[in-house]
């Protein structure tokens, strides 16, 4: 963790992906996506990190199953929902709390058939 965000260990991202290059992937990714681990106490070099965006940046470039999998949920589902619906819950009983917390008994029903029409 740095600043509250999740950091990965870079080659083993690359692993997990079939990358067989790390310093090939990460020459693709931006400077705010990766940096060294400054704490790093073990012997030799310092490992690269990876921030949540430079992984998702590296899971779209996989050709792997898994990550063609991912790829097509994050393509097909969530960005779609988010450009409808202004944000991505995949359970409307969370979505419904989350982002209509105050709001009357009436309301929340038929926001979760709203949710439901426009999914479809």
């Amino acid at each position: 963790m740095k600043d509250g965000e999740p950091w990965f260990i870079a080659k083993d991202i690359c692993e997990t992906l079939g990358l067989s290059d790390t310093n090939k992937a990460l020459l693709a990714l931006d400077d705010d996506e990766k940096c060294k681990h400054e704490q790093y106490s073990g012997s030799g070099r310092k490992p690269m990190l990876i921030n949540e965006s430079g992984m998702y940046s590296l899971v779209l470039k996989s050709r792997k199953p898994q990550a063609k999998s991912f790829k097509k949920w994050i393509t097909s589902e969530v960005l779609p929902t988010i450009r409808k619906t202004g944000g991505y819950v995949n359970n409307d009983e969370m979505f419904v709390n989350t982002y209509l917390a105050h709001a009357d008994e009436m309301t929340k029903p038929l926001f979760k058939s709203t949710l439901e029409t426009v999914r479809k």
